[in-house]
């Protein structure tokens, strides 16, 4: 039964301050709802968008994971489906692991150090624009081997591309340039590699790829636009959501302090309760019929990982932030084959990042007024969390 008076619109700037009740509306009333003005359709239960991230012959990833469509076709990991998907994701899953991540970890920690420091006696520090838009990306260049000098404009980019304007379907022109920017910056850095002796860093392994004929160069370029990206925003936004959620959280912010082990668990906390990643979306391959409705073949199906993390028919007390539930099956990192790849690094960076940050910081404080979102139908986060503290 279709409820009239739900309304899911990922476009609306006031939905990306507080999107849970309609959420919340979602599961309860329309867990298979159709947004007739931008003619997508949103899963929003746990069991249905696990379901659907593991069926990719169903719900294929091949036209893109945003609703809207793609003005170009990239050859990157994340629209693609096997056989495609399993040969790019083959070559370089293996510099993700766990064990390869944790090697990072005293990089990590100078980095921050190094960010924090200019703050320590302040007082006062803006979460993001001081500290947590800026590590992921030192970190994310070292792994490819792009000069520092260049972070801050390569952030700026990557910003651009995901951001979009209120009410408007498609990625604006800003981003679409964005998107051409990065990929020239790419291409030139190859270029000029090739004069070089060989480096022993990402972008190093993937032209080795390149040479022996197992990727393309576009699909070399979208891997290092995907690593890029996703290597920024999320991990970002994952750090200010924290700091965000334990302001609002005092208890748990004193469980916290009183035993630091909890730091992982709070974390996997976090990616549930407000992570990140909201949503993306899927094509369906064929009809599906699902809670008495039908998904035409070839619809745009947006999957609500954040509304999802949320269901209580699977996770007891869905609304309440408990930094001790160690909710490992949410579904923050995706799903599936397109299980987000560098999970590892970004649950390093976070942990880090968290530790140095309640190091420095006593008693602390965001300042509500200050805080600025960012937009877009993707990504949930802060551009701006002004935080005072005492040392």
């Amino acid at each position: 039964m279709a409820h009239d008076d739900v309304n899911y619109d990922p476009f609306d700037y006031a939905l990306h301050d507080d999107p849970y009740q309609v959420y919340r509306r979602l599961r309860d009333e329309a867990p298979v709802f159709h947004n007739a003005r931008f003619d997508f359709w949103a899963l929003s239960r746990y069991d249905d968008c696990l379901a659907a991230v593991r069926n990719f012959g169903l719900f294929s990833s091949a036209q893109g994971t945003t609703l809207e469509p793609l003005k170009a076709q990239l050859p990157v990991l994340i629209n693609a489906d096997p056989p495609v998907h399993t040969r790019m994701r083959h070559l370089i899953a293996g510099l993700f692991t766990p064990a390869k991540v944790a090697v990072l970890e005293d990089n990590v920690r100078t980095l921050a150090r190094t960010l924090l420091a200019p703050h320590r006696d302040a007082g006062r520090i803006d979460i993001i624009t001081d500290f947590a838009a800026k590590l992921p990306m030192a970190i994310i260049c070292r792994l490819l081997g792009f000069p520092s000098a260049d972070e801050d404009k390569l952030r700026d980019w990557t910003d651009t591309v995901v951001h979009r304007d209120e009410g408007v379907f498609e990625m604006p022109d800003e981003g679409m340039h964005a998107t051409i920017a990065l990929f020239g910056y790419f291409d030139e850095d190859m270029k000029r590699r090739a004069g070089e002796p060989p480096r022993d860093d990402i972008i190093a392994a993937l032209m080795a790829a390149e040479a022996a004929g197992e990727l393309t160069h576009e699909e070399v370029l979208g891997y290092i636009f995907i690593l890029s990206i996703a290597g920024n925003e999320t991990t970002t936004k994952l750090i200010g959501n924290m700091v965000f959620q334990l302001h609002r959280h005092p208890d748990q912010l004193a469980l916290l302090r009183a035993d630091p082990a909890l730091l992982p668990s709070a974390i996997e906390e976090t990616m549930r309760f407000d992570g990140p990643t909201q949503m993306m979306a899927r094509t369906t391959t064929r009809e599906v019929e699902l809670h008495g409705r039908t998904i035409p073949a070839g619809a745009k199906v947006a999957l609500l990982f954040t509304c999802a993390n949320r269901d209580e028919r699977k996770y007891e007390h869905a609304e309440m932030y408990d930094i001790r539930r160690n909710p490992r099956d949410h579904l923050g990192f995706g799903g599936g084959l397109h299980a987000c790849l560098g999970a590892a690094l970004a649950r390093l960076e976070a942990k880090v990042a968290m530790e140095e940050l309640l190091a420095m910081m006593g008693d602390f404080a965001v300042d509500e007024a200050g805080l600025q979102r960012m937009h877009s139908p993707q990504v949930r986060g802060f551009t701006h969390v002004p935080v005072t503290f005492t040392a």
